[in-house]
């Protein structure tokens, strides 16, 4: 049994939910949509969610990933992989992909 104390689960901090959402309005303008647009597409009611997700306030829900991938217009498992790297802490990143450094958008 290891006597190093563990780290909280924390979340992401706010600077890279802040840098995730500016890559995800770089997506939108590419896919040259709105945030009322977005919204539509994704089945939010409010287009300030998307705003919201942008400044970094919120997370792009999981059960939705696959559907804000599409129709944003990028790979399913590459959004997937960026949301990890952006909205959990850098362990679980890791994890899960090893040390893999690549960023799969933009």
């Amino acid at each position: 049994m290891s006597t190093e104390k563990r780290r909280k689960n924390v979340r992401a901090d706010l600077t890279k939910r802040q840098e995730f959402g500016r890559i995800l309005a770089s997506l939108r303008h590419a896919a040259q949509l709105t945030q009322h647009d977005l919204a539509k597409l994704v089945g939010q009611k409010y287009f300030t969610m998307i705003s919201q997700v942008e400044a970094g306030r919120v997370r792009v829900p999981p059960d939705d990933t696959e559907l804000w991938a599409r129709v944003l217009g990028v790979d399913t498992q590459a959004f997937a992989k960026e949301c990890v790297r952006y909205y959990e802490t850098d362990d679980y990143f890791k994890a899960i992909y090893g040390k893999d450094t690549k960023r799969d958008l933009l």
